[in-house]
């Protein structure tokens, strides 16, 4: 039977312009991917820490490295930071929410596709968090940061990126619960395999888009 301890997950893939591209990478160089934290819920800096550490294992596992730009709480942005120079894949931002603007009251986080699978924004709804019954199990610190971690993989990964089971799946349910309390849920070995993999293949396509064509001379 389910359980009823369960967090709620979703995908928005919309037709607008892209604003921003064997297992886990663990005998591979890291690929570095940078994160714009826009901190609307003035989420306490101790969960903030605790849930970035939580990102930072999680993601290590699966080849990447992180690296958080901190952008401020309302009426203290850092505008210093480079906190809007975000570009599929390479950085990205979540943005966390505060309760009056959560679409519905079982939705924890959203990220934002483009018709070709890729964006660079997700929210996280806070307030409902803060008050779930997966507290019971799982730290806020560490549920904030597995939640984090959803969000950013579905960007990295695409459309339909939602799994039967584990860190992708759409409705966290007990076991996943448990593997979070434990600190060993993770990305499946394929899941690290195609985020790396579209990863270097849209960095690479950026980064040919972006070269100045080569002159030809008399």
């Amino acid at each position: 039977m389910a359980s009823k301890l369960s967090i709620v997950f979703v995908i928005i893939c919309a037709g607008f312009p892209s604003l921003s591209a064997a297992g886990p990478g663990m005998d591979r160089p890291r690929i570095p991917l940078t994160v714009s934290v826009f901190n609307d819920a003035r989420v306490p800096q101790t969960v903030l820490q605790a849930a970035r550490r939580r990102a930072d294992a999680v993601f290590r596992e699966a080849g990447i490295a992180l690296t958080w730009l901190d952008c401020g709480t309302p009426g203290q942005w850092h505008s210093d930071r480079g906190c809007l120079a975000v570009a599929f894949p390479e950085h990205l931002s979540v943005r966390l929410v505060e309760g009056r603007r959560v679409p519905s009251a079982d939705i924890y986080g959203q990220s934002y596709l483009n018709a070709q699978g890729e964006g660079n924004y997700a929210n996280v709804y806070v307030t409902p968090l803060a008050s779930s019954k997966a507290l019971v199990l799982v730290k806020e610190g560490d549920l904030l940061g597995y939640v984090v971690v959803h969000e950013l993989g579905h960007l990295l990964l695409g459309k339909d990126s939602h799994s039967p089971e584990g860190l992708m799946r759409a409705k966290w349910q007990l076991s996943e619960l448990r593997e979070a309390a434990a600190g060993t849920l993770g990305f499946k070995p394929g899941e690290a395999d195609l985020m790396r993999s579209r990863y270097l293949s849209a960095r690479m396509a950026r980064l040919k888009t972006a070269a100045p064509a080569a002159s030809i001379g008399k």
